[in-house]
């Protein structure tokens, strides 16, 4: 096939997309996908692309489409077709997760298992290799407590438990690791406030040095200073003496004030009494006024007394008709 370099993903989306669209899984495709890989690198790398690009848009296939593609990347990865360090897109916790992506995890890794066994599988995901541990820390996480009850939850619901006794024991020692992480936080945060407190002595040593030149400048400069000050008060002296004569002067008449008012206290007392005048006026006022309405009530009172008199005497009148009326209605019963 003569297909240009950089176009490889071409026919990779092709072959994806015609397995995904039949009903069921043909292994057809899984073998033609796996011969691809073993003619070229490139096609291997492809592959690896189009698994990362499958992963993450996974949630837009139908399920019957994302079976097929999780099947046909089970079959790659149990041949050695493409490394397995394409597992390492996955991270398996509740945050990062969707629904369509557990069901694609699930699926690819029971087809793993079916095809070359739990014991087998285990053996591959735990070895002792230093780079193969890293491509499966996403599904298999020791990061984070939370997240490792999550995947262990996750494998045993799909009937895969035996994957997880590594993070089982993981999980029984973690406050172990986790204290002994906390107190080697506690060590690196004490060892660098004591090389900061060791940093801010020595500073603090080189500016009491520095403090010390400058006193002594500034001592010759307050000697020099204070020889100049002492030529500049006699001049100064003679213009503060004037000042406070005429300062004397001016509180000797104020005193002088003071007294003679009160010396006098007569001439207050024969100023006119306005204040006391009005209020004369003003109390002269009130009981006028309260004179008109000592009268306006005791006129009131007489109206309203004979205005009762005279509603009593019409309630009589009224009930002496009323009896008049009912004699006159018995006589006229008894005549008829």
């Amino acid at each position: 096939i003569h297909i240009p370099f950089s176009k490889e993903s071409e026919l990779i989306n092709m072959i994806i997309e015609c397995c995904s669209q039949e009903r069921t899984f043909l292994r057809y495709y899984g073998l033609i996908g796996a011969r691809f890989c073993l003619l070229d690198n490139r096609w291997r790398d492809a592959f690896l692309e189009a698994f990362e690009a499958q992963y993450t848009t996974i949630h837009r296939l139908e399920t019957n489409k994302l079976r097929n593609v999780a099947k046909l990347f089970a079959h790659l990865l149990h041949t050695d077709a493409v490394p397995w360090s394409c597992l390492s897109v996955i991270h398996l916790n509740e945050d990062e997760t969707t629904s369509s992506s557990r069901i694609f995890v699930k699926i690819l890794i029971q087809e793993m298992a079916e095809a070359i066994g739990i014991a087998r599988l285990k053996q591959r995901l735990e070895t002792d290799e230093p780079v193969v541990p890293i491509w499966f820390q996403g599904m298999f996480p020791r990061d984070d407590v939370r997240k490792t009850r999550y995947a262990i939850n996750f494998f045993t619901s799909i009937g895969l438990g035996p994957l997880t006794d590594g993070l089982r024991e993981f999980l029984k020692n973690a406050p172990r690791l986790i204290l002994a992480k906390a107190q080697a936080a506690a060590a690196a945060r004490k060892n660098d406030d004591d090389s900061s407190v060791s940093s801010s002595s020595s500073s603090s040593s080189s500016s009491d040095s520095s403090s010390s030149s400058s006193s002594f400048s500034s001592s010759s400069y307050t000697s020099s200073s204070t020889f100049s000050s002492s030529s500049d008060d006699t001049g100064s002296s003679s213009e503060s003496s004037s000042s406070s004569s005429s300062s004397r002067s001016s509180r000797r008449r104020y005193r002088r004030r003071r007294q003679q008012r009160q010396r006098s206290p007569s001439s207050r007392n024969d100023r006119p009494k306005s204040h006391e005048k009005r209020k004369d006026v003003v109390e002269q006022q009130r009981s006028q006024n309260q004179k008109k309405s000592d009268g306006n009530s005791k006129r009131r009172d007489g109206k309203t007394y004979n205005n009762d008199r005279d509603h009593s005497k019409d309630s009589i009148h009224s009930s002496e008709d009323s009896r008049e009326r009912r004699e006159k209605r018995r006589i006229e019963k008894k005549s008829n």
